[in-house]
This record gives C-alpha cells, structure tokens and sequence, in this order.
C-alpha cells in the first residue's frame, strides 16, 4: 500500500519536504539519506527497515526531472498524496504536481511557522498551534517552549515530549523537554533530559544551554530560564 505523504513548501527557500505523516525532516542520520541528485534531491528512509518514508527535493523552481541523473524519481516507489488528489504516484508526478498546485506560494504550515517565528507570548502559541493543526509535527517545538515560556510548563511537557521522541537526536528539544520537566518540580526527570542533551553535544548536536542548567540542578541552583533560543 502507498504511503500518503504530507507536503511542506517553502518558497522563500525553494525547497519541498514530502513524507509520511508523522515524519520530520529534522536531525536525519546521514544513513537515511538515498542521494540521487547531490544537494537537489533524496530518497528518506523510514527510522527502521529499507521503506522508503518520501523525499526532499531543494531549488524546486527550477529542478529539471527529465535529466537522466533524476531517472529514478519515475520509478518505484510509489505513494499517495492526498492534498494532490493523487494515488499510486512517482516522486515524479509529485514533484511536478506540487510545482503546479503552490506555485509561487508556501504551504499553509509554513505561513503559520513563520508567523510563529515573528510573534511572541500567546500570539506566538496560538500561530505554532495553528501550524500543528495544518499538519507540521515541527510545531510540537515551537509550541512546547514557548509554553514554557509563557509559564505553562505542563501543556508544555507533552508537545515536547512528543518533538524529543519523534526527532531523539535534537539537543534542544531534550533540553527544553529537561527546562519543562524542571519547572514542573521533576527535578530527577529534569536531570535525566539534560544529560541526554549534553551527551547529544559531545557527539556532535548543537550546543544548548543543558551543561548549564545540569549543573545548577547539581549544586541546587537551577536557572530561571533559557538565555539562547533554539535555531528555527
């Protein structure tokens, strides 16, 4: 059976994300990656097995899918994708359709994300819960820090625990899942989630404000908040 795959457009930055609802394309293992157009386009695996989970194409605009180095996006696998109105579909027939369906235009997750990105406090909430509601899992983040933010660290916890658990490899969101939990007073929880987050940075994640904050739980002196914001 084909899997239906969700479609995040972004103009601004000509690039289209289509995979399988319930994906992101966050933090991907490099293993994950089917190159078939270097720095254009590739295949995404799902987390476990050879299932192909979708693909992102960059420079969508102007992709060419005839070239012979782009045969392989008119040939298995096939998926549907709902918003298109297509079933059985190439990456292809995808890739040309969603061309012709935005246009010139972002996908509407995308317009709520970068609204969210501008605004702040509530408005900022209320514009990541819209962008969740349009099917953008990237908005279990925004939504979970800036709750913390806003001092609601329990509506918080679950979005971030959702983000943590669908993209393990995202220092930030261990470290803002660990500020939730502390806020909340699981001061051990909060420890456990700040140490996977240091050690996400010894391997290479972004650096995070999780060295900092563990060691205030250590000595009794947690922090009051985050001082840097997570890249978007």
């Amino acid at each position: 059976m084909a899997a239906p795959l969700f479609l995040n457009c972004d103009a601004e930055y000509d690039w289209l994300i289509a995979l399988r609802f319930g994906l992101v394309d966050d933090g991907l293992a490099p293993e994950r990656r089917e190159i078939v157009v270097p720095d254009r386009f590739c295949f995404v695996r799902e987390p476990e097995g050879e299932t192909i989970a979708g693909f992102t194409v960059l420079g969508v605009a102007e992709f060419d899918v005839d070239v012979p180095a782009a045969a392989s996006l008119w040939e298995p696998p096939r998926f549907d994708v709902p918003m298109l109105g297509l079933r059985d579909a190439c990456a292809g027939e995808i890739l040309l359709a969603a061309r012709s369906f935005f246009g010139a235009e972002s996908s509407l997750n995308r317009f709520y994300f970068d609204e969210a990105v501008r605004a702040t406090g509530d408005q900022a909430a209320a514009h990541w819960r819209s962008c969740l509601e349009a099917g953008d899992l990237m908005a279990h983040f925004g939504l979970g820090y800036t709750l913390v933010e806003l001092g609601r660290p329990r509506d918080a916890y679950r979005h971030l625990r959702a983000y943590a658990e669908l993209v393990p490899s995202n220092s930030w969101a261990w470290c803002w899942l660990g500020r939730a939990a502390e806020e909340m007073g699981d001061l051990a929880e909060a420890a456990t989630h700040y140490a996977r987050a240091v050690e996400l940075e010894e391997l290479g994640a972004s650096a995070t404000d999780a060295p900092e904050l563990l060691m205030g739980l250590k000595w009794g002196e947690p922090r009051s908040s985050i001082t840097r914001q997570p890249d978007e």
